[in-house]
């Protein structure tokens, strides 16, 4: 190849057909876009990232959504998750800690999850696994695989909910959505009182409470099954 002066243009080398670097992978590329942040991305700014033109990503990912799900893949292989062989309770809670603690490194990853067209085949092996554990303690197919889904989606949402708390309000002016909350509900009567605590409107909120409310139906189904509640 040349540039028409018999010159091989500069970087290129003769003989040496242009294309991406060696050491360019598809993980290469997820890790990318998660160094650009899963919810802002763009595919020109992964390019510029990697050193390499646009076109040159499509040899690794068909399209975004690809792209998303292949980080989204990387983000879970990189998590220490829990052993399936925790019992039933220790494990969907452990589960709730790591999913959170993903979020929070990598914000626009829940948002990801949750709208993302198809589904990571690494977050289908894990739910696979903790479904199987949770047959073993007691549950039926079903009810296993639709608890860890559960516990998941609560998770997502919920860390969604907490972000979207630190935003300010559409009429601006340096109030936050947390503040307009609250004071929206800074009513004289005590039952309300738990809605103008400060641990309801920082951290995790409820989402804990809200997952014991759930873990504890649960060990009542367990337990109301044949040889259930072997767990705990």
């Amino acid at each position: 190849m040349t540039d028409g002066t018999g010159r091989a243009p500069r970087g290129v080398r003769p003989g040496r057909r242009p294309g991406p670097s060696r050491s360019l992978t598809t993980r290469a590329v997820a890790e990318a876009a998660l160094a650009e942040g899963l919810g802002t991305f763009s595919m020109p700014g992964v390019a510029a990232r990697l050193g390499v033109s646009h076109s040159t990503l499509y040899r690794y990912v068909r399209d975004r959504d690809d792209l998303l799900r292949t980080a989204i893949g990387v983000a879970v292989d990189g998590v220490a998750w829990p052993s399936d062989e925790l019992p039933w309770r220790e494990l969907l809670g452990s589960l709730a800690d790591r999913l959170w603690e993903l979020c929070d490194a990598h914000p626009g990853l829940a948002q990801a999850i949750l709208t993302t067209p198809g589904t990571p085949p690494a977050i289908i092996e894990r739910l696979v696994r903790y479904g199987r554990s949770l047959v073993a303690a007691g549950l039926g197919d079903r009810d296993a695989v639709v608890s860890v889904d559960f516990v998941a989606e609560l998770t997502l949402t919920s860390w969604i909910a907490m972000r979207h708390l630190d935003g300010e309000t559409a009429a601006g002016e340096g109030r936050t959505v947390r503040e307009e909350y609250r004071s929206s509900w800074s009513v004289d009567t005590p039952f309300l009182e738990v809605f103008t605590a400060d641990d309801t409107w920082h951290g995790r909120g409820w989402f804990t409470d809200k997952l014991a409310i759930f873990l504890d139906g649960l060990a009542h189904r367990i337990d109301a099954r044949p040889g259930g509640g072997s767990q705990g």
